[in-house]
Protein backbone atom coordinates (compact mmCIF):
# COMPACT_ATOMS: atom_id res chain seq x y z
CA UNK A 1 0.00 0.00 0.00
CA UNK A 2 1.20 3.58 -0.55
CA UNK A 3 3.16 5.27 2.20
CA UNK A 4 1.20 8.54 1.97
CA UNK A 5 -2.47 9.37 1.82
CA UNK A 6 -3.67 10.41 -1.65
CA UNK A 7 -3.58 14.17 -2.16
CA UNK A 8 -6.64 16.13 -3.37
CA UNK A 9 -5.07 16.47 -6.82
CA UNK A 10 -4.62 12.71 -7.01
CA UNK A 11 -8.23 12.09 -5.96
CA UNK A 12 -9.58 14.56 -8.54
CA UNK A 13 -7.39 13.12 -11.30
CA UNK A 14 -8.35 9.55 -10.46
CA UNK A 15 -12.05 10.45 -10.58
CA UNK A 16 -11.58 11.99 -14.04
CA UNK A 17 -10.05 8.80 -15.41
CA UNK A 18 -13.50 7.16 -15.01
CA UNK A 19 -15.00 9.46 -17.66
CA UNK A 20 -14.79 7.27 -20.80
CA UNK A 21 -16.65 4.33 -19.25
CA UNK A 22 -18.99 6.44 -17.11
CA UNK A 23 -20.72 7.96 -20.15
CA UNK A 24 -20.99 4.58 -21.88
CA UNK A 25 -23.00 2.91 -19.12
CA UNK A 26 -26.72 3.56 -18.60
CA UNK A 27 -27.39 6.07 -21.44
CA UNK A 28 -25.83 3.73 -24.00
CA UNK A 29 -28.09 0.87 -22.93
CA UNK A 30 -31.11 3.22 -23.09
CA UNK A 31 -30.48 4.55 -26.61
CA UNK A 32 -28.77 1.65 -28.36
CA UNK A 33 -31.53 -1.04 -28.52
CA UNK A 34 -34.14 1.20 -30.22
CA UNK A 35 -31.46 2.53 -32.58
CA UNK A 36 -30.59 -1.02 -33.68
CA UNK A 37 -34.27 -1.97 -33.96
CA UNK A 38 -35.06 1.08 -36.09
CA UNK A 39 -32.48 0.01 -38.65
CA UNK A 40 -34.68 -2.93 -39.63
CA UNK A 41 -31.76 -5.25 -40.44
CA UNK A 42 -32.24 -7.20 -37.20
CA UNK A 43 -35.77 -8.19 -36.21
CA UNK A 44 -37.09 -6.52 -33.08
CA UNK A 45 -37.37 -9.86 -31.30
CA UNK A 46 -33.70 -10.59 -32.00
CA UNK A 47 -32.55 -7.24 -30.62
CA UNK A 48 -33.39 -8.46 -27.11
CA UNK A 49 -31.52 -11.71 -27.76
CA UNK A 50 -28.50 -9.75 -29.00
CA UNK A 51 -28.24 -7.74 -25.81
CA UNK A 52 -28.91 -10.77 -23.61
CA UNK A 53 -26.05 -12.67 -25.26
CA UNK A 54 -23.66 -9.73 -24.97
CA UNK A 55 -24.58 -9.38 -21.28
CA UNK A 56 -23.84 -13.07 -20.69
CA UNK A 57 -20.53 -12.73 -22.54
CA UNK A 58 -19.65 -9.64 -20.54
CA UNK A 59 -20.35 -11.47 -17.29
CA UNK A 60 -18.19 -14.45 -18.25
CA UNK A 61 -15.26 -12.38 -19.50
CA UNK A 62 -15.03 -10.01 -16.50
CA UNK A 63 -13.27 -12.48 -14.11
CA UNK A 64 -10.92 -13.51 -16.94
CA UNK A 65 -10.01 -9.87 -17.52
CA UNK A 66 -9.41 -9.40 -13.80
CA UNK A 67 -7.14 -12.42 -13.71
CA UNK A 68 -5.24 -11.16 -16.76
CA UNK A 69 -4.63 -7.75 -15.15
CA UNK A 70 -3.38 -9.38 -11.94
CA UNK A 71 -1.08 -11.90 -13.61
CA UNK A 72 0.09 -10.81 -17.06
CA UNK A 73 1.27 -7.23 -17.49
CA UNK A 74 3.48 -6.33 -14.54
CA UNK A 75 5.68 -3.54 -13.25
CA UNK A 76 5.20 0.16 -12.54
CA UNK A 77 2.19 1.65 -14.29
CA UNK A 78 0.57 -1.62 -15.35
CA UNK A 79 -2.91 -0.31 -14.54
CA UNK A 80 -2.42 2.69 -16.83
CA UNK A 81 -1.01 0.53 -19.65
CA UNK A 82 -4.09 -1.71 -19.60
CA UNK A 83 -6.36 1.34 -19.69
CA UNK A 84 -4.47 2.83 -22.63
CA UNK A 85 -4.63 -0.48 -24.47
CA UNK A 86 -8.40 -0.61 -23.96
CA UNK A 87 -9.08 2.95 -25.15
CA UNK A 88 -8.10 2.40 -28.79
CA UNK A 89 -10.47 -0.51 -29.57
CA UNK A 90 -13.14 1.09 -27.39
CA UNK A 91 -13.07 4.29 -29.45
CA UNK A 92 -12.94 2.50 -32.83
CA UNK A 93 -15.75 0.09 -31.98
CA UNK A 94 -17.90 2.92 -30.60
CA UNK A 95 -17.46 4.71 -33.93
CA UNK A 96 -18.59 1.59 -35.81
CA UNK A 97 -21.64 1.12 -33.57
CA UNK A 98 -22.96 4.69 -33.77
CA UNK A 99 -22.36 5.12 -37.51
CA UNK A 100 -23.24 1.78 -39.13
CA UNK A 101 -24.40 -0.35 -36.20
CA UNK A 102 -28.02 -0.25 -37.38
CA UNK A 103 -26.99 -1.62 -40.78
CA UNK A 104 -24.97 -4.62 -39.59
CA UNK A 105 -26.41 -8.17 -39.62
CA UNK A 106 -26.85 -10.03 -36.34
CA UNK A 107 -23.57 -12.00 -36.40
CA UNK A 108 -21.41 -9.00 -37.34
CA UNK A 109 -23.00 -6.73 -34.73
CA UNK A 110 -22.69 -9.43 -32.08
CA UNK A 111 -18.92 -9.64 -32.70
CA UNK A 112 -18.60 -5.86 -32.59
CA UNK A 113 -20.55 -5.72 -29.34
CA UNK A 114 -18.61 -8.43 -27.51
CA UNK A 115 -15.27 -6.79 -28.39
CA UNK A 116 -16.69 -3.39 -27.44
CA UNK A 117 -17.87 -4.56 -24.01
CA UNK A 118 -14.66 -6.53 -23.44
CA UNK A 119 -12.66 -3.33 -24.05
CA UNK A 120 -15.04 -1.47 -21.74
CA UNK A 121 -14.52 -4.05 -18.96
CA UNK A 122 -10.74 -4.03 -19.41
CA UNK A 123 -10.61 -0.26 -18.93
CA UNK A 124 -13.02 -0.21 -15.99
CA UNK A 125 -11.49 -3.13 -14.04
CA UNK A 126 -7.97 -1.73 -14.46
CA UNK A 127 -9.18 1.70 -13.33
CA UNK A 128 -10.97 0.34 -10.26
CA UNK A 129 -8.04 -1.82 -9.15
CA UNK A 130 -5.68 1.15 -9.61
CA UNK A 131 -7.79 2.99 -7.04
CA UNK A 132 -7.40 0.17 -4.52
CA UNK A 133 -3.61 0.50 -4.86
CA UNK A 134 -3.77 4.23 -4.07
CA UNK A 135 -5.49 4.08 -0.67
CA UNK A 136 -4.33 2.98 2.76
CA UNK A 137 -7.25 3.70 5.12
CA UNK A 138 -11.06 3.33 5.02
CA UNK A 139 -11.35 7.13 4.97
CA UNK A 140 -9.07 7.29 1.94
CA UNK A 141 -11.09 4.69 0.04
CA UNK A 142 -14.39 6.40 0.89
CA UNK A 143 -13.10 9.72 -0.44
CA UNK A 144 -11.45 8.29 -3.54
CA UNK A 145 -14.39 6.19 -4.71
CA UNK A 146 -16.85 8.82 -3.50
CA UNK A 147 -15.31 11.40 -5.80
CA UNK A 148 -15.22 8.83 -8.59
CA UNK A 149 -18.96 8.30 -8.11
CA UNK A 150 -19.59 12.05 -8.08
CA UNK A 151 -17.67 12.55 -11.34
CA UNK A 152 -19.55 9.63 -12.92
CA UNK A 153 -22.87 11.25 -11.95
CA UNK A 154 -21.80 14.53 -13.57
CA UNK A 155 -20.77 12.62 -16.71
CA UNK A 156 -24.15 10.87 -16.79
CA UNK A 157 -25.98 14.18 -16.54
CA UNK A 158 -24.00 15.46 -19.52
CA UNK A 159 -24.64 12.20 -21.40
CA UNK A 160 -28.41 12.49 -20.95
CA UNK A 161 -28.37 16.24 -21.70
CA UNK A 162 -26.51 15.95 -25.03
CA UNK A 163 -29.31 14.22 -27.01
CA UNK A 164 -31.90 16.56 -25.50
CA UNK A 165 -29.82 19.59 -26.52
CA UNK A 166 -29.44 18.15 -30.02
CA UNK A 167 -33.22 17.82 -30.29
CA UNK A 168 -33.69 21.45 -29.27
CA UNK A 169 -31.02 22.79 -31.63
CA UNK A 170 -31.87 20.53 -34.59
CA UNK A 171 -35.65 19.95 -34.82
CA UNK A 172 -36.52 16.58 -36.31
CA UNK A 173 -33.09 15.06 -35.65
CA UNK A 174 -33.08 11.29 -36.03
CA UNK A 175 -32.40 8.80 -33.25
CA UNK A 176 -28.98 8.15 -34.78
CA UNK A 177 -28.30 11.89 -34.65
CA UNK A 178 -29.13 11.94 -30.95
CA UNK A 179 -26.83 8.96 -30.35
CA UNK A 180 -24.04 10.72 -32.24
CA UNK A 181 -24.55 13.79 -30.05
CA UNK A 182 -24.32 11.59 -26.98
CA UNK A 183 -21.30 9.63 -28.23
CA UNK A 184 -19.48 12.87 -29.08
CA UNK A 185 -18.93 13.34 -25.33
CA UNK A 186 -16.51 10.42 -25.58
CA UNK A 187 -14.25 12.71 -27.63
CA UNK A 188 -14.21 15.09 -24.66
CA UNK A 189 -13.77 12.46 -21.96
CA UNK A 190 -10.84 10.62 -23.56
CA UNK A 191 -8.38 13.59 -23.65
CA UNK A 192 -9.48 14.50 -20.13
CA UNK A 193 -8.81 10.95 -18.95
CA UNK A 194 -5.43 10.83 -20.70
CA UNK A 195 -4.38 14.07 -19.03
CA UNK A 196 -5.66 12.87 -15.65
CA UNK A 197 -3.76 9.58 -15.92
CA UNK A 198 -0.50 11.54 -15.93
CA UNK A 199 -1.39 13.06 -12.55
CA UNK A 200 -2.29 9.80 -10.78
CA UNK A 201 0.71 8.16 -9.05
CA UNK A 202 1.77 4.91 -10.67
CA UNK A 203 1.62 1.71 -8.64
CA UNK A 204 3.46 -1.51 -9.31
CA UNK A 205 1.64 -4.70 -10.16
CA UNK A 206 3.61 -7.79 -9.21
CA UNK A 207 2.25 -10.70 -11.19
CA UNK A 208 2.46 -14.02 -9.43
CA UNK A 209 1.59 -17.51 -10.66
CA UNK A 210 -2.08 -18.30 -10.43
CA UNK A 211 -3.35 -20.53 -7.68
CA UNK A 212 -5.70 -22.33 -10.05
CA UNK A 213 -9.40 -21.68 -10.51
CA UNK A 214 -10.41 -24.30 -7.95
CA UNK A 215 -8.25 -22.69 -5.28
CA UNK A 216 -9.30 -19.22 -6.51
CA UNK A 217 -12.93 -20.08 -5.93
CA UNK A 218 -12.17 -21.79 -2.61
CA UNK A 219 -10.23 -18.73 -1.42
CA UNK A 220 -13.18 -16.49 -2.31
CA UNK A 221 -15.81 -18.72 -0.71
CA UNK A 222 -13.73 -18.95 2.46
CA UNK A 223 -13.61 -15.17 2.95
CA UNK A 224 -16.97 -14.21 4.56
CA UNK A 225 -16.67 -10.41 4.10
CA UNK A 226 -16.15 -10.88 0.37
CA UNK A 227 -19.14 -13.19 0.02
CA UNK A 228 -21.32 -10.76 1.98
CA UNK A 229 -20.15 -7.88 -0.23
CA UNK A 230 -20.95 -9.86 -3.39
CA UNK A 231 -24.44 -10.48 -2.00
CA UNK A 232 -24.82 -6.77 -1.20
CA UNK A 233 -23.74 -5.91 -4.75
CA UNK A 234 -26.24 -8.29 -6.33
CA UNK A 235 -29.14 -7.08 -4.17
CA UNK A 236 -28.33 -3.40 -4.69
CA UNK A 237 -28.08 -3.92 -8.46
CA UNK A 238 -31.29 -5.95 -8.46
CA UNK A 239 -33.11 -3.14 -6.67
CA UNK A 240 -31.69 -0.47 -8.96
CA UNK A 241 -32.41 -2.58 -12.05
CA UNK A 242 -36.00 -3.08 -10.87
CA UNK A 243 -36.54 0.67 -10.65
CA UNK A 244 -34.95 1.52 -13.99
CA UNK A 245 -36.70 -1.29 -15.89
CA UNK A 246 -40.12 -0.20 -14.57
CA UNK A 247 -39.60 3.55 -14.42
CA UNK A 248 -40.95 4.42 -17.89
CA UNK A 249 -44.09 2.32 -17.31
CA UNK A 250 -44.49 3.88 -13.84
CA UNK A 251 -44.19 7.40 -15.24
CA UNK A 252 -46.81 6.69 -17.92
CA UNK A 253 -49.39 4.55 -16.09
CA UNK A 254 -49.16 5.85 -12.52
CA UNK A 255 -47.87 9.42 -12.81
CA UNK A 256 -49.54 10.08 -16.19
CA UNK A 257 -46.33 11.72 -17.42
CA UNK A 258 -45.35 9.53 -20.37
CA UNK A 259 -43.92 12.42 -22.39
CA UNK A 260 -41.86 13.65 -19.43
CA UNK A 261 -40.26 10.32 -18.43
CA UNK A 262 -36.88 11.44 -19.81
CA UNK A 263 -37.07 14.61 -17.69
CA UNK A 264 -37.83 12.56 -14.57
CA UNK A 265 -34.93 10.20 -15.25
CA UNK A 266 -32.67 13.21 -15.78
CA UNK A 267 -33.80 14.64 -12.42
CA UNK A 268 -32.81 11.42 -10.66
CA UNK A 269 -29.20 11.79 -11.84
CA UNK A 270 -29.12 15.41 -10.73
CA UNK A 271 -30.16 14.17 -7.29
CA UNK A 272 -27.34 11.64 -7.33
CA UNK A 273 -24.78 14.28 -8.29
CA UNK A 274 -25.93 16.57 -5.48
CA UNK A 275 -25.95 13.83 -2.86
CA UNK A 276 -22.80 11.92 -3.77
CA UNK A 277 -20.36 14.21 -1.84
CA UNK A 278 -22.69 14.11 1.19
CA UNK A 279 -22.79 10.31 1.18
CA UNK A 280 -18.99 10.33 0.87
CA UNK A 281 -18.77 12.38 4.07
CA UNK A 282 -21.20 9.99 5.77
CA UNK A 283 -19.09 6.98 4.72
CA UNK A 284 -15.96 8.58 6.15
CA UNK A 285 -17.65 9.67 9.36
CA UNK A 286 -19.84 6.67 10.19
CA UNK A 287 -18.35 3.84 8.10
CA UNK A 288 -19.54 2.33 4.83
CA UNK A 289 -22.01 -0.34 6.06
CA UNK A 290 -23.86 2.22 8.20
CA UNK A 291 -23.85 4.75 5.38
CA UNK A 292 -25.24 2.26 2.91
CA UNK A 293 -27.93 1.16 5.35
CA UNK A 294 -28.99 4.79 5.73
CA UNK A 295 -29.08 5.16 1.94
CA UNK A 296 -31.28 2.08 1.55
CA UNK A 297 -33.66 3.19 4.32
CA UNK A 298 -34.04 6.58 2.66
CA UNK A 299 -34.97 5.10 -0.72
CA UNK A 300 -37.33 2.53 0.84
CA UNK A 301 -39.11 5.31 2.74
CA UNK A 302 -39.49 7.39 -0.43
CA UNK A 303 -40.91 4.45 -2.37
CA UNK A 304 -43.34 3.43 0.38
CA UNK A 305 -44.42 7.06 0.69
CA UNK A 306 -45.76 7.01 -2.86
CA UNK A 307 -48.27 4.32 -1.83
CA UNK A 308 -49.78 6.75 0.66
CA UNK A 309 -49.52 9.82 -1.59
CA UNK A 310 -48.68 9.57 -5.29
CA UNK A 311 -46.71 12.49 -6.74
CA UNK A 312 -49.09 14.77 -8.65
CA UNK A 313 -48.00 16.80 -11.65
CA UNK A 314 -44.58 17.30 -13.19
CA UNK A 315 -43.18 19.42 -10.34
CA UNK A 316 -43.95 16.86 -7.61
CA UNK A 317 -42.83 13.96 -9.81
CA UNK A 318 -39.55 15.72 -10.62
CA UNK A 319 -38.99 16.40 -6.92
CA UNK A 320 -39.67 12.74 -6.12
CA UNK A 321 -37.25 11.62 -8.87
CA UNK A 322 -34.57 14.00 -7.62
CA UNK A 323 -34.95 12.68 -4.05
CA UNK A 324 -34.98 9.08 -5.28
CA UNK A 325 -31.77 9.74 -7.19
CA UNK A 326 -30.00 10.74 -3.99
CA UNK A 327 -30.04 7.05 -3.07
CA UNK A 328 -28.53 5.82 -6.32
CA UNK A 329 -24.99 5.86 -4.92
CA UNK A 330 -24.60 2.25 -3.81
CA UNK A 331 -21.39 1.67 -5.78
CA UNK A 332 -19.70 4.44 -3.81
CA UNK A 333 -19.91 2.27 -0.69
CA UNK A 334 -19.39 -1.06 -2.45
CA UNK A 335 -16.19 -0.15 -4.32
CA UNK A 336 -14.63 1.48 -1.26
CA UNK A 337 -15.55 -1.49 0.96
CA UNK A 338 -13.82 -3.83 -1.47
CA UNK A 339 -10.73 -1.61 -1.49
CA UNK A 340 -10.63 -2.03 2.30
CA UNK A 341 -10.82 -5.83 1.91
CA UNK A 342 -8.12 -6.14 -0.77
CA UNK A 343 -5.13 -6.12 1.66
CA UNK A 344 -6.81 -8.70 3.93
CA UNK A 345 -7.56 -10.92 0.94
CA UNK A 346 -3.92 -10.65 -0.19
CA UNK A 347 -2.72 -11.76 3.26
CA UNK A 348 -5.00 -14.82 3.11
CA UNK A 349 -4.06 -15.81 -0.45
CA UNK A 350 -0.40 -14.79 -0.45
CA UNK A 351 -0.95 -12.69 -3.57
CA UNK A 352 -2.91 -9.63 -4.64
CA UNK A 353 -6.17 -10.32 -6.50
CA UNK A 354 -7.49 -6.76 -6.62
CA UNK A 355 -8.43 -6.72 -10.32
CA UNK A 356 -10.04 -10.16 -10.06
CA UNK A 357 -12.08 -9.05 -7.04
CA UNK A 358 -13.29 -5.88 -8.75
CA UNK A 359 -14.19 -7.98 -11.78
CA UNK A 360 -16.28 -10.24 -9.51
CA UNK A 361 -18.13 -7.17 -8.23
CA UNK A 362 -18.84 -6.07 -11.81
CA UNK A 363 -20.07 -9.58 -12.58
CA UNK A 364 -22.51 -9.55 -9.65
CA UNK A 365 -23.64 -6.05 -10.57
CA UNK A 366 -24.49 -7.09 -14.14
CA UNK A 367 -26.20 -10.29 -13.01
CA UNK A 368 -28.27 -8.28 -10.55
CA UNK A 369 -29.52 -5.90 -13.23
CA UNK A 370 -30.18 -8.74 -15.68
CA UNK A 371 -32.10 -10.70 -13.03
CA UNK A 372 -34.14 -7.60 -12.16
CA UNK A 373 -35.18 -7.08 -15.77
CA UNK A 374 -36.15 -10.74 -16.17
CA UNK A 375 -38.13 -10.85 -12.90
CA UNK A 376 -39.79 -7.48 -13.48
CA UNK A 377 -41.11 -8.39 -16.91
CA UNK A 378 -42.20 -11.83 -15.73
CA UNK A 379 -44.18 -10.27 -12.89
CA UNK A 380 -45.67 -7.69 -15.25
CA UNK A 381 -46.99 -10.59 -17.29
CA UNK A 382 -48.40 -12.28 -14.20
CA UNK A 383 -50.36 -9.19 -13.13
CA UNK A 384 -51.66 -8.71 -16.67
CA UNK A 385 -49.93 -5.42 -17.37
CA UNK A 386 -50.36 -4.20 -20.97
CA UNK A 387 -48.02 -1.36 -22.05
CA UNK A 388 -50.70 -0.18 -24.50
CA UNK A 389 -53.23 0.15 -21.67
CA UNK A 390 -51.14 0.65 -18.55
CA UNK A 391 -53.92 2.33 -16.60
CA UNK A 392 -55.82 -0.96 -16.38
CA UNK A 393 -53.13 -2.44 -14.10
CA UNK A 394 -51.67 0.78 -12.71
CA UNK A 395 -52.11 -0.26 -9.06
CA UNK A 396 -50.39 -3.59 -9.60
CA UNK A 397 -47.56 -1.85 -11.44
CA UNK A 398 -47.21 0.67 -8.61
CA UNK A 399 -46.97 -2.08 -6.00
CA UNK A 400 -44.36 -3.90 -8.09
CA UNK A 401 -42.38 -0.68 -8.62
CA UNK A 402 -42.27 -0.09 -4.85
CA UNK A 403 -42.12 -3.54 -3.26
CA UNK A 404 -39.64 -5.35 -5.51
CA UNK A 405 -36.71 -2.95 -4.87
CA UNK A 406 -37.81 -2.34 -1.26
CA UNK A 407 -37.64 -6.06 -0.47
CA UNK A 408 -34.25 -6.37 -2.17
CA UNK A 409 -32.81 -3.43 -0.24
CA UNK A 410 -34.29 -4.77 3.02
CA UNK A 411 -32.47 -8.09 2.57
CA UNK A 412 -29.35 -6.11 1.68
CA UNK A 413 -29.62 -4.24 4.97
CA UNK A 414 -29.58 -7.58 6.77
CA UNK A 415 -26.34 -8.55 5.03
CA UNK A 416 -24.80 -5.16 5.84
CA UNK A 417 -25.65 -5.58 9.52
CA UNK A 418 -23.78 -8.88 9.51
CA UNK A 419 -20.95 -7.32 7.52
CA UNK A 420 -20.37 -4.56 10.06
CA UNK A 421 -18.49 -6.99 12.31
CA UNK A 422 -16.09 -7.75 9.45
CA UNK A 423 -15.32 -4.13 8.56
CA UNK A 424 -13.48 -1.37 10.47
CA UNK A 425 -15.88 0.01 13.08
CA UNK A 426 -14.77 3.54 12.45
CA UNK A 427 -13.50 5.27 9.39
CA UNK A 428 -10.19 6.98 9.95
CA UNK A 429 -10.42 10.46 11.34
CA UNK A 430 -11.13 13.24 8.87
Amino acid sequence: MPAERPRPRTIAAYAATAGPTAILSLPFSVYLPPYIAEGGVIAVGLVGLLFSLTTIWDGVVDPLIGTMIDRVRTGLGAHRRWMLMALVPLALLLLVIVTIGDMLPFAALFLVMIFFYSSYSLYEVAQLSWGAALVRTPADSALLYGMRDWFAKIALIAAFAAPAAAQLLIPGISLQGRILAYASLFIVMVPLALFAMRLVPLRSVVAEPGIGWRNEIRASLGFPPLMLLLGVTFLNSFAFGSLTSLFVFFAAAVLDLDAQSAVLLFASFIGGAIASPLWTLAARRFGKPRGMIAMALLVIALLLGTLAQEPRGLAQAAGFSLMLGTGFVGLLFIYSMLADLVPRDAERCGRSRSAFLFALLNLMQKFGVAAAIAVSYALLGLVGFDPQDGKAAARELHLLFVLQPAISWTIMIGLLLVMRSHMPHRAASL
